[in-house]
């Protein structure tokens, strides 16, 4: 089976543009879109597999890291649910051709869903062109609900007065957990505003 191929995708302007790195299979519709979980990689065992397997069935597949993760530049700490579903869109936008299927884990579930909402909002045929969600534990409201919500008060303490708290990781290192990615979270949330 070929190996993936690297297209990567500028997206922002100014100080705000980075490279983010996208692989794709290319093959009969519909594409598959992954959109990966919170700190995860589009070479992960399941975005790996669903390429795999995508291949196999001879479908197209487009897989991408966020900015701040795996192979695409930004800081993890410059990272907020604003600016990875702009990358996220941009992937779909320009990655992408005819039907999709989103595909998402955790956060990328959730990123999946605000993605359909804004298409749907601001350009109704590009949401036309996705068929299928699929969400793997889907983590919306995240930052609220399973972060903000669910830090004691010393923390929550912390990211107010320094900006980040770096949380602990059974995975390697710590994550920092900003203020910016708090706030710009309560823009995003889904359990307060029907669709």
């Amino acid at each position: 089976m070929p190996d993936s191929k690297r297209q990567d995708l500028d997206v922002g302007t100014g100080a705000n543009r980075r490279r983010i790195a996208v692989l794709r299979d290319e093959g009969r519709a519909p594409c598959l879109l992954w959109l990966p979980g919170f700190k995860s990689d589009m070479i992960s065992t399941k975005a790996t597999a669903l390429s795999e397997w995508a291949r196999g069935k001879g479908l197209a597949c487009t897989r991408f890291d966020y900015s701040g993760h795996g192979q695409s530049e930004g800081r993890f700490e410059d990272g907020t649910l604003s600016r990875w579903l702009e990358e996220t869109r941009a992937v779909f936008t320009q990655r992408t051709e005819g039907p999709v299927i989103v595909l998402g884990s955790s956060m990328g579930g959730y990123i999946a869903l605000l993605l359909l909402r804004q298409l749907i909002a601001e350009a109704p045929e590009e949401a036309a062109r996705i068929k299928a969600l699929v969400l793997i534990a889907p983590a919306w409201d995240m930052t609220e609900e399973l972060m903000w919500k669910e830090f004691p008060d010393e923390i929550r303490q912390e990211i107010m007065e320094k900006g980040v708290w770096l949380r602990p990781s059974a995975y390697g290192e710590p994550y920092p957990i900003t203020h910016g990615l708090i706030e710009d979270g309560r823009r995003h949330l889904l359990g307060r505003r029907p669709w």
